[in-house]
């Protein structure tokens, strides 16, 4: 189910089940934290709740920081820690981060994105013609160990590391950040990203193939063609080189269909032929500190339509930019 961001992070919907809730399993940073604008719900399925459980009782406690100051400081002795070890000791292990998917209520108050430096006048997140908005985003207890190392982050998050682009971290507070509504903020599984899909592409598109396309064997199918198509030099945002790629492809109208609605994801929600739909990023082991084909963390997407800029963002006090620089 998506939240929509509110004055204090929380939905309609979310208030109206606080009582349900509160009595539920939660994982969250800080008890007393009054932002809960990154709060995502997912499905408890049945054979998770003995490692939600688990990791609930299990997962290492630490205070959540009580400012973007505190933020920032914190990331410095993580840095410290990292060249002095020469290791990165992740705060939760594989099955927990499993277990933090399958849990009906997730909450932090800072969160963090890592961006190519860009300048102050455009929004934290990818802004198409369109209007809509991502930035994909995870908590910062998750990346903390992480220190401000790019690559990294780059590594824990899936991404591609670009040794020649300047990076940036982006610390979000999420409490002053949704203080201006009309954002969504939703951990991007198969269900999830499905149920926007049906939100916002329902004019060109039929509710059964955008739910139909957000399985994982459609994922399967929609990565290798557009895999082939990538190889012959296509970029998959000329929207009319992919219309003409795929009548070419596809002889059959509801093929075609399929193919073009899955394809609206990955140029309006960012959801590419790598996406896993189960909410956790793959690493990628570029950084040297992990393993290739991990879990790297716990992933969510805020949604937006009008984005504030980052320099009004920063005016109050709603986010933090560091530069990211990578340890030698």
């Amino acid at each position: 189910m998506l939240e929509e961001g509110s004055g204090q992070g929380v939905s309609q919907s979310a208030k109206a089940s606080k009582q349900t809730a509160t009595n539920s399993s939660e994982i969250s940073d800080s008890g007393s934290s009054n932002a809960q604008a990154g709060d995502a719900r997912v499905k408890t399925e049945p054979g998770n709740k003995e490692l939600a459980a688990r990791a609930s009782s299990e997962a290492p406690v630490a205070a959540e920081p009580t400012s973007l100051e505190e933020v920032k400081q914190r990331l410095e002795q993580a840095r410290e820690r990292l060249i002095a070890t020469g290791e990165y000791q992740p705060k939760y292990s594989q099955a927990e981060l499993e277990a933090l998917v399958a849990q009906d209520r997730i909450t932090s108050r800072f969160v963090v994105t890592l961006q190519k430096t860009k300048t102050g006048e455009q929004p934290v997140g990818f802004k198409r013609d369109s209007g809509r908005t991502t930035t994909w985003i995870t908590t910062f207890d998750q990346m903390e160990n992480g220190d401000t190392d790019p690559k990294l982050f780059n590594d824990l998050n899936g991404m591609t590391w670009d040794d020649k682009a300047e990076w940036e971290i982006i610390i979000i507070d999420q409490g002053e950040y949704f203080k201006e509504d009309g954002a969504l903020a939703f951990i991007p599984t198969y269900e999830n990203t499905a149920a926007l899909g049906q939100k916002e592409f329902a004019e060109d598109f039929s509710e059964e193939n955008l739910q139909g396309v957000m399985t994982p064997e459609y994922s399967q199918q929609y990565a290798r063609v557009i895999s082939e198509y990538k190889a012959d030099g296509g970029d998959p945002y000329l929207k009319n080189k992919v219309r003409e790629f795929a009548s070419f492809k596809f002889t059959d109208d509801n093929d075609y269909d399929a193919f073009m609605a899955r394809h609206k994801y990955t140029t309006e929600v960012g959801t590419n032929e790598h996406f896993s739909g189960d909410g956790l990023t793959k690493t990628k082991g570029e950084s040297g500190y992990l393993a290739k084909g991990q879990h790297g963390t716990l992933e969510t997407i805020i949604f937006e339509k009008s984005p504030e800029t980052m320099d009004e963002l920063e005016a109050r006090g709603a986010i933090l930019r560091i530069s990211a620089k990578v340890i030698v």
